[in-house]
């Protein structure tokens, strides 16, 4: 910790927010008796929390600091060696500790390429990578995010997966923190953290099955999924809009980003496809009717039966909203994925129009890169952090 105290400081007066500039500092390290991989760690931490402060004070947020830093250090790969289910992390010069890995931990990085570990006083991560093939895409599922549902499906298939009680939850958790009349506003900022953070555990929890579910069906069935751009859409929550207090907090608290990240990692995970939809694709997706494309209209005021529901004057039906936005997105991200023909035409010159099911090699041509090769695109998926409780030695 000291050794990064330092380089935050050396960082600072220099004005320096990355390991380039950092040479100097480096070279002062020569008598300090750590191996290098602690250096550079304290180093690229250091650097981290240097670029973290300007870019709070570009921002015009007031930058607190000296701050004290929990203690952490990450280890890149090539300094630490698993051999036999157990982890050597480097002391000093051809001086080692080991660790004795579980079976789950030792099974799940065996084959895979680990990149880095990461040490706390109570913890020990390893951020590992592995090669994914992309599967064939037979169909597109529109994804429609919603506060209290996620809608996914096609033309054959539409599933609504229930999030109410994420609603229920963070609705309670600011009715328990409104009740408390403690005047001192360190006491109701400490009680806040701990419960917004267990209110985030158990929405991110609900996050998790529901985003599980749509990837493995999606997977099962060799479908895409077609995520909706909601870019701006806290703009029209904001305070001074005509909007009522609870109305707009439950609408920022709509956790629909997280959902997004949820499902874009997990679908690499398995070699799902995703499908980013711009913001003009994602336009009207729910007020515009999925057969006849005519403009839907809202039921009249008080008429209870017709909750989330859409007139459609051309098909004579009540369309669900959320379930017409869902099939609105598979038809739009169908067409963006099968817009280029396949790579044997592609390369001839030929416009002739083929069919989406008879070539599963539509929409690979796609990629807005030149010259793609011939063969299957591989992605390299990042893991997320295996954590594995450090165990106390008897």
């Amino acid at each position: 910790m000291t050794v990064t105290y330092n380089a935050i400081h050396h960082a600072e007066e220099q004005g320096i927010d990355d390991r380039r500039g950092m040479k100097e500092f480096y070279q002062t390290l020569k008598n300090v008796e750590l191996p290098s991989c602690y250096k550079v760690a304290s180093i690229t931490r250091a650097c981290a929390v240097v670029y973290s402060r300007k870019k709070s004070a570009k921002r015009g947020v007031k930058v607190s600091h000296p701050k004290p830093l929990r203690g952490a250090v990450c280890i890149i790969s090539g300094f630490f060696v698993t051999i036999k289910g157990r982890l050597f992390v480097p002391l000093r010069r051809d001086k080692y500790f080991d660790v004795q890995l579980n079976h789950y931990v030792f099974e799940t990085l065996e084959g895979k390429k680990v990149r880095s570990l990461t040490i706390t006083p109570n913890s020990l991560c390893f951020c590992y990578s592995e090669d994914i093939e992309q599967a064939p895409v037979k169909t597109v599922y529109g994804v429609d995010r919603n506060e209290k549902n996620l809608t996914f499906g096609d033309a054959s298939m539409v599933v609504q997966v229930d999030m109410t009680e994420t609603v229920q939850v963070r609705q309670t958790t600011r009715e328990i923190l409104g009740s408390f009349k403690r005047n001192d506003a360190r006491v109701r900022r400490r009680l806040a953290r701990k419960y917004w953070k267990r209110c985030n555990d158990r929405t991110g929890n609900l996050l998790h099955v529901a985003t599980n579910f749509i990837v493995d069906v999606a997977m099962r069935g060799g479908a895409a999924l077609a995520l909706e751009d909601l870019t701006g859409i806290r703009r029209l929550y904001r305070k001074g809009n005509g909007q009522g207090a609870d109305f707009r907090f439950r609408l920022n608290s709509w956790p629909h980003r997280k959902a997004e990240e949820m499902l874009g990692y997990k679908s690499a995970w398995k070699g799902v496809n995703v499908i980013p939809l711009t913001r003009s694709d994602t336009y009207g997706s729910s007020s515009t009717c999925s057969a006849c494309g005519e403009k839907l209209h809202s039921p009249a005021k008080g008429d209870v039966e017709h909750v989330r529901m859409l007139w459609c004057p051309n098909c004579r039906v009540w369309i669900h909203r959320d379930v017409n936005g869902a099939l609105n997105l598979s038809k739009r991200g169908l067409a963006r994925f099968a817009s280029s023909p396949p790579r044997s035409e592609a390369k001839e010159g030929q416009s002739k129009r083929h069919s989406f099911e008879h070539s599963e090699e539509e929409g690979l041509a796609g990629e807005a890169v030149t010259g793609n090769g011939t063969k299957t695109l591989i992605l390299r998926v990042d893991a997320s952090k295996l954590i594995r409780r450090r165990e106390s030695k008897s």
